[in-house]
């Protein structure tokens, strides 16, 4: 089952740089598809939906391709 929020984004995390759509997910992190809903229905990506459509969090994404990176 999915991990998704469904709720409105925090007040302060209202920015267009603080969320993104799948597709730009998949654009930023270089990821196919699949893998990119992977990783939302997973958990390791935060995400929420904002009536059909779902967001994902920058930061998250962020954090998943850091610890991928071996770099601390």
């Amino acid at each position: 089952m999915a991990h998704t929020t469904k709720c409105a984004a925090p007040e302060g995390n209202r920015g267009r740089d603080e969320w993104m759509t799948v597709i730009e997910m998949q654009e930023y992190m270089g990821a196919s598809r699949s893998k990119a809903y992977d990783l939302i229905w997973s958990g390791e990506i935060d995400s929420y939906r904002l009536g059909r459509k779902l967001l994902v969090s920058r930061a998250s994404v962020d954090a998943y391709i850091e610890s991928r990176s071996g770099r601390k």
